[in-house]
């Protein structure tokens, strides 16, 4: 293969070939910018265009470079040769030796011939760790072999070549001896790669590298297998001929090869066992990927100090023992001294009894003069009873009427107790279809205004009294006038104060009244009005002893959510906990009402509130089931009200989260089954509704999803038109809510992408001022304050500024490129002044500085 010539490097010469092409020496020109950070060697891979999947290989790279890149595997970068070909650089982990002109590779297909002489159980367990730091990420390796393990200088494990040799859309491959590692259905189907199978091979190929390194020898067809691997040094072998069906079917027949000795303890034992799982033919049966192996080692290294405590434990008790005995003869000595002490105490007690039969004696004498005193105090008494009979014959009559009256006010309060429950339940606020039209509430607050009037100074009925006035905050509540429900709630509480009977009832429905003014105050964004209530709500929550159940649950799940909102800003893990304690609440609620359509919809609700701050925090597992079970609730509403728009906007925003999170981890088949998912919930939906989180701002993150697979299948036409779509609606939600974060933030996702459309047809010029809008409005939802999205935020800015001087570099716009390159720095420099020196804010900082630099920035 031609030796290419690349600007700003000296390719000095070839140093192997491989199945996929041809590997090459090369160094950094003394008066270029370093390609990579504190290297100075590095190799040149030039690839075969018929025996890799180039688009694959630069999809899961650029994957890898949008995180925190993994310190176990070989950063890469491309660059283009004179020639016209792409080539990928990385550094050469090798010892090269200028005076003497060798190269001593350091991988592990070199230093193969050290095992199993030397302990290889700390090169096993390196190895499971950088596996599962690139699965961590989402990303499958699917070529793993020896050649393809290197050692950094301090020794510690790091991979290259992922997503090479037996791949989807490779037309033409050599043998190469990935193949000895691969497990059958790799061999037979590559394409399972792009649907998530790629962990599996990558867990068996690891257990076939451990059997190897710990017995010499294969794990099955070691025979076969041992003629064609290359030596210990060798990186290729040439002149063989692959049949992988044939290769797949050897495998599948043969038996297990046995291990070369004895475990040395249990601990050796149970790791075996991991890698025969890892080893089974049948996928189904192996770990999901390489952190559930890690979790399984770990969990028996666990197991092992505990039982090494144990044994302490033990020893601890046998001395213990001897200890006891002492103590025994301690308390046989401490029983002489009790006896001694008990018969000192029986003649105390003789004597006291003595004392209190003289004291018995007095007391019969003085009761005896008591009983003449009380014979002429009932004489007294009858007569003052005779007095009061005529009295209360009297007052019967009233007492009578009034009861009755009363009878006739108290099923009044009743009534109206069942009218407002009623009133404010015709209203959903989740769900607005299911709205009825709004009764004369006027009515019902005018009779309870006058019923308080009438009862106004009687203080039998207090009862009814509290009852109105807790009726006609609700009332207030129902037509959202806020602060005045919340003067009626405070009268409420002084009367219920007043109460000699105390309601339990009264504390629930007070609580509850106060916790919807201060949801409503949150809502409406009235921080004044929800800081006088707040601490007045959790009063009237510690006054609850008791009441209905479900209630209860309510009020607690509604102050959980409030408590959430008031520190999700400050405290977003603190928070996140208030909000999934509000669930549990919820969901107990659900279990005994399932039919409430309203807490489903809460439940949902909160879900989603709460995926959101989870996945700020880079908890995605529990913002996945947090969302999956707003999704399961979503569904259950519209299987029984399918024409609801707003569940299914709902529904449709977290399919395309789960489907953007799908094409992010690299499994685009399960993405875009997500994705159609999606666009069929929006599919008939109006374009007209411009609310941050509805239908239209849904559609267009539709279309921008769908331009990326558009994109990845070369139809950039057809994705720039959805782009130039998405971008036209997500404009107008951010024109009628300047307010809101979530459009701002898609409209500069889209700019960007819209750039890189650009980018790709060559048109320089539209590349650099989308990507200057994308900019111009990351900053400005930076100035807005991004919240948990600012860390987010500022790395995508530090990198759009580094793509825009790079472009503007290239075109001869060196001020431009200055400034951008400028903006990259601080980016990078803010990051790390804020969260600390992680190794990509460092090396990103290193490389816009250089760039900088090198234009004459100062």
């Amino acid at each position: 293969m031609v030796q290419p010539e690349i600007e700003g490097m000296e390719v000095l010469s070839p140093i192997g070939e491989g199945a996929c092409g041809s590997i090459f020496i090369a160094r950094d020109l003394e008066e270029s910018e370093p390609t990579l950070p504190a290297t100075k060697w590095y190799a040149v891979r030039v690839f075969n265009a018929i025996a890799i999947n180039r688009p694959l290989i630069e999809n899961m790279v650029r994957r890898l470079q949008n995180g925190s890149y993994p310190k176990s595997v070989v950063p890469i970068v491309w660059k283009a040769s004179k020639q016209g070909s792409s080539c990928m650089i990385m550094p050469m982990l090798a010892d090269v030796d200028e005076d003497k002109l060798t190269i001593a590779i350091r991988s592990l297909q070199d230093r193969l011939d050290n095992y199993p002489e030397t302990d290889a159980w700390p090169v096993v367990e390196q190895l499971a760790r950088a596996l599962g730091e690139m699965h961590q990420r989402k990303i499958a390796h699917g070529n793993l072999k020896p050649g393809n393990i290197f050692f950094n200088q301090d020794d510690s494990v790091c991979l290259t070549d992922f997503a090479m040799g037996q791949m989807p859309g490779v037309s033409m491959l050599p043998f190469t001896d990935a193949l000895l590692y691969a497990p059958p259905e790799q061999l037979r189907e590559p394409d399972g790669y792009l649907e998530g199978k790629g962990y599996a091979w990558d867990n068996y190929a690891f257990a076939v590298i451990a059997f190897r390194l710990l017995t010499g020898k294969f794990p099955r067809c070691e025979a076969t297998f041992h003629q064609v691997a290359p030596k210990p040094g060798e990186g290729h072998v040439t002149g063989i001929e692959a049949d992988l069906i044939k290769l797949a079917e050897r495998l599948e027949h043969r038996e297990l090869e046995g291990w070369s000795s004895e475990a040395s303890d249990a601990l050796e034992r149970k790791r075996r066992g991991i890698i025969h799982k890892c080893l089974s033919l049948n996928p189904e049966e192996r770990y999901s990927d390489m952190n559930e192996v890690l979790r399984a080692w770990d969990d028996i290294d666990a197991d092992a100090r505990a039982a090494n405590e144990k044994a302490g434990l033990l020893k601890r008790a046998r001395i213990s023992k001897f200890a006891m005995v002492g103590s025994l003869a301690l308390a046989g000595a401490c029983i002489f001294v009790c006896v001694l002490l008990s018969g000192l105490l029986a003649h105390q007690k003789y004597k006291r009894g003595s004392d209190l039969d003289d004291y018995n004696e007095k007391l019969a004498s003085l009761e005896q003069e008591t009983k003449g005193a009380k014979a002429n105090a009932s004489l007294a008494i009858k007569a003052k009873q005779d007095t009061e009979t005529s009295r209360q014959a009297l007052q019967q009559q009233a007492a009578t009427s009034k009861a009755s009256l009363l009878n006739q006010l108290n099923a009044l309060s009743a009534t109206n107790d069942h009218l407002v429950e009623w009133l404010m339940r015709t209203t959903n606020q989740d769900f607005p279809e299911l709205s009825t039209p709004e009764p004369a509430s006027e009515i019902i607050t005018n009779e309870l205004r006058g019923l308080l009037k009438l009862l106004e100074g009687d203080q039998e009925a207090s009862l009814m009294r509290t009852a109105a006035l807790i009726q006609l905050a609700e009332l207030e509540i129902h037509r959202n006038k806020t602060s005045s429900a919340d003067v009626w709630v405070d009268q409420a509480e002084a009367q219920a104060a007043e109460l000699t009977e105390q309601k339990t009832e009264f504390a629930a429905r007070i609580a509850r009244a106060r916790l919807i003014c201060l949801l409503q105050a949150f809502e409406n964004k009235d921080n004044e009005l929800a800081k006088r209530i707040l601490p007045k709500a959790r009063k009237n929550i510690n006054a609850i002893s008791g009441g209905d159940t479900n209630e209860v649950r309510r009020i607690n799940a509604v102050m959980q959510i409030i408590d959430g909102y008031v520190i999700e800003e400050t405290k977003p893990e603190m928070a996140l906990q208030h909000f999934q304690l509000a669930l549990k609440d919820l969901e107990s609620i659900h279990e005994a009402l399932p039919e409430h359509i309203t807490i489903r919809a809460r439940i949902s609700q909160y879900a989603l509130k709460s995926a959101s701050i989870a996945e700020s925090m880079d908890l995605f597992d529990d913002a996945t089931k947090l969302r999956g079970k707003a999704a399961d609730h979503l569904r259950s509403i519209l299987k029984k009200n399918p024409k609801l728009t707003l569940a299914k906007v709902d529904l449709a925003r977290i399919e395309l989260l789960s489907a953007e999170a799908e094409m992010q981890a690299g499994n685009d088949t399960q993405g875009t089954a997500k994705l159609k998912l999606a666009e069929g919930l929006l599919s008939g939906l109006s374009n007209d509704d411009t609310s941050p989180n509805g239908a239209s701002m849904q559609k267009a993150t539709a279309m921008g999803l769908r331009s990326v697979l558009l994109r990845d299948l070369g139809k950039r036409t057809e994705a720039a038109k959805l782009l130039e779509q998405a971008i036209s609606i997500v404009g107008k939600v951010v024109e009628a809510h300047a307010e809101a974060s979530e459009p701002l933030y898609r409209l500069a996702v889209f700019h960007w992408q819209r750039a890189g459309l650009y980018g790709d047809a060559r048109d320089t010029k539209n590349e650099l001022a989308q990507g200057e809008q994308a900019a111009e409005l990351m900053q400005k939802l930076l100035k807005k304050g991004a919240q948990q999205k600012e860390v987010g935020l500022r790395r995508s800015l530090a990198y759009l500024y580094g793509d825009l001087g790079y472009t503007a570099q290239n075109k001869g716009l060196k001020s431009d490129a200055v400034a951008f390159y400028k903006n990259a720095t601080t980016m990078w420099q803010s990051l790390i002044d804020v969260h600390g020196k992680n190794l990509e804010y460092m090396d990103g900082l290193k490389w816009s500085k250089s760039r900088y630099r090198g234009l004459g920035g100062r």
